[in-house]
């Protein structure tokens, strides 16, 4: 009797040219199976936090880091559809500007090797609040956009979307490189609370003799649907840059404008790069 069908034994980014004949319209789709992306996807389906004994802990050991300035934390909710992990600025009632940040903790991800990530996430209470997702430079702060309204970094080099109620509360494109921030894209939408939507950052490199790369940033509304896509932010469009080169972390962040809690509910985080460039 004939044996089964014989599984695909290389999967690789050149294996797939060969097969696919040329880089058609299914080669970017297809290429995110192969060994040539690294990628890390957490749709939060088990009791802890993964890595973590505690799943509470403020070191989510073997995965997640989190940094924060109290007692923030992350835990699982328990019987959520999909499986679904609370970022909270503060366990209890909280003081202002306490926050809590959660990060891949390895600089594993660069613009020149083309990092995507997504986050699908909900904003329980959209007053007196700032989040921010994207790629930064460090697990350790306290908030990567340092005054948004005057468009500062605490980070020397990041892309991130962030919300502050400091600053109107609608959600806005951030970019900073080697300390020199680029002008904000102001899209003007504004989260909804207790609703998910999920956030894009892409990274490309557009100019290798100089490092320089790129960011777009995508937003799809609660049923998975485009709802927004940026120009790409990159120097010859705004004042400042960033750099191809710079090493990043994925990073979700939230901090409370005053003496109350904030939470962010996060149903699924995506992180996807080239493996070589």
């Amino acid at each position: 009797m004939p044996g089964p069908d014989p599984i695909q034994i290389l999967r690789t980014r050149q294996e797939l040219i060969k097969r696919r004949g040329g880089r058609d319209g299914l080669f970017g789709l297809l290429e995110y199976s192969t060994w040539d992306v690294v990628r890390f996807f957490d749709d939060f389906l088990g009791d802890k936090i993964q890595g973590s004994e505690t799943g509470g802990a403020t070191q989510a050991s073997g995965i997640y880091e989190i940094n924060t300035g109290v007692d923030g934390a992350i835990n699982i909710l328990a019987d959520q559809p999909n499986g679904v992990a609370e970022l909270r600025a503060s366990d209890g009632a909280g003081a202002n500007d306490e926050y809590a940040g959660l990060s891949l903790p390895e600089l594993a991800f660069t613009g020149q090797r083309s990092a995507v990530m997504a986050v699908r996430l909900a904003i329980d209470t959209t007053t007196t609040y700032k989040v921010e997702v994207g790629f930064v430079d460090a697990t350790t702060h306290n908030g990567a956009v340092n005054d948004l309204g005057a468009n500062s970094a605490t980070a020397t080099d990041a892309a991130v979307w962030v919300v502050d109620t400091d600053d109107g509360g609608n959600w806005q494109n951030f970019g900073v490189e080697g300390g020199t921030t680029a002008t904000k894209i102001e899209d003007g939408l504004s989260p909804t609370a207790g609703t998910f939507e999920t956030l894009v950052v892409a990274l490309r490199e557009y100019d290798e003799v100089n490092s320089r790369a790129a960011a777009k940033f995508l937003r799809l509304d609660a049923n998975g649907n485009l709802t927004y896509e940026s120009v790409w932010m990159r120097e010859t469009d705004v004042s400042g840059a960033l750099s191809s080169t710079a090493a990043m972390i994925p990073w979700v962040f939230v901090q409370v404008r005053d003496a109350v809690d904030r939470n962010v509910q996060i149903d699924f985080i995506d992180v996807r790069a080239r493996r070589t460039t």
